[in-house]
């Protein structure tokens, strides 16, 4: 067997990802044109003075902006916008710094009372902020995130970027392991140090997630221009909402008013394309953008997408090139000189044919993560470059990515001084060594989520197989039972044990089966009682290996959609 990690407490599998049952289901997919006419708006940006011109590509059209804006009040502000009338511009129109993001409009010249739209278009803006440039070097942070793929999908689904990784320098975390089911609880731990059950009770509420303590706080309180952007508004990570923009630069408008005010084209049922773009060419735009223009002062900034990846595995590669391309873009305009980038993903495929393989196991729990440092950060701090290359095939979590965002603010603290995060006080940045042998426990990671364990089959017609099967459904109906909105939600009802399996040397078993109505798959973890002959389980931890939305619109919350068969 091949092993990302092999120690005496982590034994991480290496599934190969060309396995002929992958490479049976996986179609690579070409770059998908969202609209093949040629634009007329081409946005110019002026480095000497920081300034941006809107240039028309062809004479004789009439052409305006309207200045999109966050509107509503409170956690509402999050779900909302306006547009501003339409101004009409000129040729190489400058574009005042109080906007930030814009629809364009393009009509024929008015030869009757209506005139002929010819073009929409939305675009961001990033502004200099008028301070001084800072005199101290300190490195930036870029956060370059795609949801739901594995390191093994990355490998199948995009080579070139896979193999633009292997020629940089770039290290690679080949041990990095989710520590929770989706990518909220993943994402929160990278960003705030909590669990799941933390970032409940600290960080939502009603008056949205203002108080929680994201660490791009921190940078704010360092003096770094911050930025979030994520696609995707329905199903975003931080669905709690913000009353204030949490960053200085925020894409959530932009994102908003493309997805209703553009023609709106879906692939495996997202919105795929906005417009002239893939939506997620919106967010990485902004990302290449606020890195170009704030990269002679210190930023902060995360970009995070969905809409490519979230909903199809093989779909990545249909954005491959284009993801090479901005990286080499970041380059070009000199962003890589003074930035520490992390390229990460939240987790792989939690369903669908990839997930439902002998692999799809390992396949969620191990999203990729790669780490790319300055040359100055690399000659002056050596040890860290000796860190990642040791740390490399060892277990870690979105906890010790955490310590390492903490550990960037201040490089020159002794190790025993470094903050580490609130919820897994054992976890440390990856810029230090982390432990050869590691338990998932010591990361962070409840063993639901644990790659590194040895799973053997177990007959699923003894009884034992049964009385765990009968259990899981059983603990099933009772968390509806006890849920509010859940009164449509049908009674499940045993169909088939599709698997089940022994961890090594214990009381854990891991079990994979069917229910009816709606033939839903599960998958879960759970601690058998010899004794008693119970089983002890979480039952929000409980994978469903297959789309369920269809399925579940009679509840409104989205820890019982899974479960729920309207």
């Amino acid at each position: 067997k091949k092993y990302y990690v092999n120690s005496d407490l982590c034994k991480m599998r290496k599934p190969n990802p060309f396995a002929k049952n992958i490479l049976k289901i996986y179609k690579k997919h070409s770059y998908i044109v969202c609209d093949r006419s040629s634009p007329l708006i081409t946005v110019n940006y002026n480095s000497a003075d920081s300034t941006y011109r809107l240039h028309q590509n062809i004479e004789n059209i009439d052409c305006c902006y309207r200045k999109i804006l966050r509107s509503g009040a409170g956690i509402k502000a999050d779900k909302m916008y306006k547009l501003l009338s339409c101004i009409k511009f000129g040729q190489n129109f400058v574009v005042p710094t109080h906007v930030e993001a814009m629809l364009t409009q393009c009509y024929l010249p008015k030869t009757t009372k209506t005139a002929a739209l010819l073009q929409k278009d939305a675009f961001s803006f990033v502004h200099p902020r008028n301070d001084q440039i800072p005199q101290e070097r300190r490195p930036s942070v870029l956060l370059w995130g795609i949801d739901s793929i594995s390191r093994m999908n990355l490998q199948l689904t995009m080579p070139l970027m896979t193999k633009y990784l292997n020629s940089q320098p770039w290290f690679e975390m080949q041990g990095y392991n989710k520590m929770g089911d989706n990518t909220f609880p993943n994402l929160m731990a990278l960003l705030t140090g909590f669990n799941k059950s933390h970032s409940i009770t600290r960080c939502r509420s009603k008056d949205g997630l203002d108080a929680c303590p994201f660490v791009w706080k921190d940078y704010k309180a360092k003096g770094y221009t911050t930025a979030f952007a994520e696609d995707w508004s329905r199903h975003s990570t931080f669905d709690g909402g913000f009353r204030r923009p949490p960053t200085d630069v925020y894409g959530r408008p932009l994102v908003l008013a493309a997805e209703r005010e553009l023609k709106v084209s879906q692939v495996s049922e997202l919105p795929y394309c906005l417009g002239r773009k893939q939506a997620g060419e919106y967010i990485y735009d902004l990302g290449v953008e606020f890195s170009r223009v704030n990269r002679n002062r210190t930023f902060f900034g995360m970009f995070w997408t969905n809409s490519f990846s979230h909903n199809n595995f093989a779909l990545p590669s249909a954005m491959d090139a284009r993801m090479v391309e901005y990286m080499r873009t970041l380059d070009k305009h000199g962003v890589m000189d003074n930035t520490i980038i992390i390229f990460l993903s939240d987790h792989g495929s939690r369903f669908g044919p990839l997930r439902r393989l002998d692999s799809g196991f390992m396949e969620e729990r191990l999203p990729f993560l790669f780490i790319r440092l300055p040359r100055w950060i690399r000659e002056k701090y050596p040890q860290f470059v000796r860190s990642l290359q040791a740390n490399r095939n060892r277990l870690t979590s979105p906890y010790d990515i955490h310590a390492t965002l903490r550990h960037i603010l201040e490089l020159d603290t002794p190790s025993e001084e470094l903050p580490r995060p609130l919820d897994c006080p054992g976890c440390r940045s990856v810029l230090e060594e982390v432990p050869q042998s590691r338990s998932c426990a010591q990361a962070g990671i409840d063993d639901n989520w644990c790659g590194c364990f040895d799973y053997q089959p177990v007959n699923k017609t003894l009884p034992i197989a049964v009385n765990i099967s009968q259990q899981i459904v059983q603990a099933i109906n009772t968390f509806l039972d006890r849920q509010r909105g859940t009164e449509k939600c049908q009674k499940l009802r045993l169909t088939n044990i599709r698997s089940i399996q022994r961890r090594s040397n214990s009381s854990s078993y891991l079990v994979q089966l069917s229910v009816n109505p709606g033939d839903a798959f599960f998958e879960t973890t759970v601690d058998w009682n010899d004794r008693t002959k119970q089983i002890k389980l979480s039952v929000p931890s409980i994978s469903r290996m297959q789309f369920y939305e269809a399925q579940s619109k009679c509840t409104p919350k989205k820890e019982n959609k899974k479960f729920c068969i309207c």
